[in-house]
């Protein structure tokens, strides 16, 4: 039997081939970006004017259960604020006790920052103020920035890594002209500097971190030194590669 197709019968199984047939998957390739790592390095000291210094009191007096805990810190806070009554006097620590012979022993550690001309004469005014029931000692006088005046510096630092980046970067164009550099990242790391600061005598267990000196030695006087602040940074300038 002859059979006659018809152009619709024809165009339809090629119309399915073409469907069927997978486009070609398009490749995006990522950008390339040119980089250049710069290590800098600023430094300056770190300077302060005043000292932190620890007066430690301790007290010895007949147990009295009506006298608070508050009037015993007030009245010790009294009486090493008259050392230097400029200074804002904080206590840091407090301890109370009662001995075996009944006698109820209290000491605090108490601090201010004091300026350096404040320094001179402090143990015998402390020696002088002591009564019986009542001993007043340096505890320690250590010379350390506060952290207001690492912050200052440690800002300035940073403000001088930023140029000499910025420096960099347009040398970096001026070199290679076209090219669109930026600063692609930043990261500072502090360097660790040890620090050498003057103590007083040890004033007992409470003051464990103080050098202790033997006894009958003339106490030194403390001695202002500066700290040195280093700032390191890792720059990246980067800059898309021109496609080939």
């Amino acid at each position: 039997m002859l059979r006659i197709l018809t152009p619709l019968a024809v165009c339809l199984p090629l119309a399915l081939a073409v469907a069927g047939t997978p486009a070609r998957a398009q490749v995006v390739f990522p950008p390339v970006m040119d980089q250049v790592v710069l290590d800098l390095t600023a430094e300056d000291w770190v300077g302060t004017d005043t000292a932190r210094v620890e007066i430690v009191a301790d007290a010895a007096a007949a147990g009295t259960a009506g006298t608070g805990s508050d009037s015993q810190r007030d009245d010790l806070l009294k009486a090493v604020s008259a050392l230097v009554p400029d200074a804002q006097w904080r206590i840091t620590r407090f301890d109370r006790s009662t001995d075996q012979a009944g006698l109820e022993r209290r000491r605090a550690v108490i601090e201010a920052r004091l300026p350096e001309s404040a320094l001179g004469g402090l143990a015998d005014k402390a020696r002088q103020a002591s009564r019986p029931g009542l001993q007043l000692r340096i505890g320690t006088i250590e010379f350390t920035p506060t952290l207001a005046e690492t912050e200052a510096v440690r800002a300035r630092l940073r403000t001088e890594i930023y140029g000499r980046a910025a420096a960099e970067l347009k040398a970096l164009e001026q070199s290679f002209p076209g090219r669109s550099f930026r600063m692609g990242n930043i990261d500072f790391a502090e360097a660790s500097v040890p620090v050498h600061a003057r103590k007083t005598r040890e004033a007992g267990p409470a003051m464990a971190m103080a050098a202790p000196m033997a006894d009958g030695m003339p106490e030194e006087e403390p001695m202002n030194v500066s700290e040195k602040l280093v700032i390191r940074a890792r720059v990246v300038l980067s800059a898309l590669a021109p496609r080939e």
